[in-house]
């Protein structure tokens, strides 16, 4: 019998787990993994970039609290692999007032941000002379701007960080296990065959695996991109549906070379550079390449092994990047890859609630999980040990409830 299943081993199931063995040091807690180790589902397939800068308070309180945590702990001794490269966004003419008033509120909230009217060559404002720009509905760059208080960091040593303290702590993991249903029985049993019936009050009391039932008194829900599926087979609806996230790398030689160590930041390197249309190029210095995806609008949907689509590069990415960076003309990825996010079609924010008595869910982080999963681990983990109040790092204190599926949040606008 244990007192907490986490289900998920990825960032934001080890942060959570990892906060529940350090709220209560003598809990029994394991998490349950269908991978052969930790982190292996959709963080390792991150492209892991992080930011403070959102338009809603509820993400900006999550990354900014998560990131300070995860600085100090690099502080601390621990690489994560954080460079504080920024963030760059090339803004279209027609989202130059959104991001005006983004940047001064911004720097009210003592954030560095910077604007350019115009950068090194290798990056194109304007296009209006080019004839296959216009006739694609491209829009000139009315200005960059520049979020140092941001940059990337390694997935992988992230989640490992998180594992081994949690594991260090006492608690426990089961790999190469799926879990195929919650388990419930009624509050008030009856003895009676086929129990718990639909008019019972009931509350979970563990999990159904591939390796048989395991007993606990709290499960919770750490599941990205499955969460819809295993939410949908007990009844409960969720506004999380996963949408599909690829990645193409491209060896940054020649004049990319020149653009990857362009570094406009705290840092010889390349910020994240967010084109118009959604297309973005993360740099990866120790590789000499740069990550690029887009946040294309196609049908939600999952598949249990994502794979990368050589048409949404060649059709979808190439042209409106070769644009923009025609240093990227001819080019082609030498590798790619694909997984999913777990998106919040309401809010595009988190969802941390209690689903019934026993039974929690963590998840919608909505592309951006990386970013606030110390912050969403311990709203989790205070939520199932019942505390009315989540202290987030920094001393910063949220009611549990706060990420509540029904709550009443404003829509975040600034989605990649």
């Amino acid at each position: 019998m244990y007192d907490y299943v986490v289900v998920g081993a990825g960032v934001v199931g080890m942060s959570t787990a990892y906060h529940l063995k350090r709220f209560s040091p003598n809990a029994r807690v394991l998490v349950i993994d269908q991978n052969p180790s930790v982190g292996m589902g959709d963080t390792a397939k991150s492209a892991a970039a992080f930011r403070t800068i959102f338009t809603s308070w509820a993400n900006r309180i999550l990354a900014k609290t998560s990131v300070q945590f995860y600085r100090d702990v690099q502080l601390s001794g621990v690489d994560l692999g954080m460079k504080w490269v920024g963030y760059l966004f090339l803004v279209p003419e027609e989202a130059s007032q959104l991001f005006t008033q983004t940047a001064s509120e911004l720097r009210q909230m003592g954030i560095s941000v910077e604007m350019y009217r115009q950068l090194d060559k290798s990056i194109k404002f304007d296009l209006a002379t080019d004839e296959e720009a216009r006739e694609m509905g491209l829009p000139n760059v009315s200005f960059a701007l520049l979020v140092k208080d941001a940059g990337i960091m390694d997935p992988e040593k992230l989640v490992r960080y998180y594992y081994e303290m949690y594991v260090g702590a006492g608690g426990e993991v089961m790999y190469n296990t799926r879990v195929e249903t919650v388990l419930f029985a009624p509050k008030r049993p009856l003895e009676i065959p086929g129990e718990p019936f639909p008019w019972q009050e009931v509350r979970a009391v563990g999990v159904e695996t591939t390796a048989g039932p395991i007993e606990a008194k709290n499960v919770i829900l750490a599941t990205g991109a499955w969460t819809e599926t295993l939410a949908g087979r007990m009844g409960f609806g969720l506004p999380i549906r996963p949408r599909k996230r690829q990645v193409f790398v491209v060896r940054a030689d020649g004049e990319l070379r020149t653009l990857l160590e362009m570094g406009l930041s705290d840092s010889q390197w390349s910020p994240v550079i967010i084109l118009p249309r959604g297309i973005y190029l993360r740099p990866e210095p120790g590789e000499g390449t740069f990550w690029i995806g887009m946040s294309d609008r196609r049908p939600y949907g999952f598949e249990e092994r994502a794979e990368a689509e050589e048409s949404l590069w060649r059709f979808g990415i190439y042209p409106v990047l070769s644009k923009y960076v025609p240093a990227f003309e001819n080019r082609v990825p030498q590798s790619a890859w694909a997984g999913h996010y777990d998106e919040n079609v309401i809010d595009y924010q988190p969802i941390v609630d209690r689903l019934a008595e026993g039974l929690y869910v963590a998840a919608g982080t909505s592309g951006s999980g990386i970013m606030k999963a110390d912050a969403v681990g311990r709203i989790a983990a205070s939520l199932a040990l019942g505390r009315g109040k989540a202290e987030l790092y920094g001393g910063v204190a949220v009611g549990s409830g706060a990420l509540r599926r029904n709550r009443c949040f404003e829509e975040e606008r600034l989605v990649i």
